[in-house]
């Protein structure tokens, strides 16, 4: 659980109590988190809108990184 806490404190705005959370409502990984709609996240205690808005476009931005760099595709279509 300690390496959760830390990988979704990559997230500005995410200490370790939003963190603990987001992993009690099921947002375990920047993955579900990137999945998520705003309302849903917005449903957890201290995630106001601005902060959900906020953590949901750099969970998706750090998702979408991760995935490119996992594709050799990707290197092909940046290229361009």
């Amino acid at each position: 659980m300690k390496e959760k806490i830390r990988d979704l404190q990559n997230l500005k705005g995410i200490g370790e109590v939003l963190s603990r959370r987001l992993i009690e409502a099921g947002y375990d990984t920047l993955a579900k988190i990137a999945a998520a709609e705003e309302k849903e996240l917005e449903r957890i205690t201290g995630l106001n809108p601005q902060k959900a808005v906020s953590v949901l476009t750099q969970a998706r931005k750090m998702a979408l990184e991760a995935e490119q760099k996992r594709h050799t595709w990707s290197k092909e279509v940046n290229s361009r």
